[in-house]
């Protein structure tokens, strides 16, 4: 996974992505991740997984929701959790209409390894330390 981190002219961070990961990108620049205390925090949990302690960790803010497993993170935008759970009860889409959904649907979910998502993590946590005011 490549990625930049970037400090504007006007001391606001963020992370880009370069690839498909539209959503991991987006829950990354939030500003629920700016904050180090909330960093710390994940970083405990995807430590405990890593021992065994927790088998499964799930949390989510106003926009997304992420999941950890020992071996993935999964980051899905809440809109498409509550569209999933329409799926049963929605009419016949039309094709254009299905291609535009999956479009969207890839902007609004990505996943990644463990390992790959803690290191990103750790190396955003030491951006932001170092960048912020």
């Amino acid at each position: 996974m490549e990625f930049d981190f970037i400090r504007d002219r006007d001391g606001q961070c963020s992370l880009e992505l370069n690839g498909e990961q539209t959503a991991l990108e987006r829950w990354f620049n939030a500003k629920e991740r700016q904050s180090l205390c909330t960093l710390d925090d994940l970083l405990e949990v995807i430590a405990d997984i890593k021992q065994g302690n927790k088998r499964e960790y799930t949390g989510s803010d106003p926009e997304f929701q992420i999941t950890l497993t020992k071996d993935d993170c999964l980051i899905t935008a809440n809109w498409l959790l509550f569209e999933e759970g329409l799926k049963d009860n929605e009419y016949e889409n039309t094709s254009l209409e299905e291609q535009d959904l999956n479009n969207d649907e890839n902007d609004a979910r990505a996943e990644c390894g463990l390992d790959d998502f803690a290191y990103l993590l750790e190396e955003w946590r030491e951006f932001l330390r170092e960048n912020q005011r």
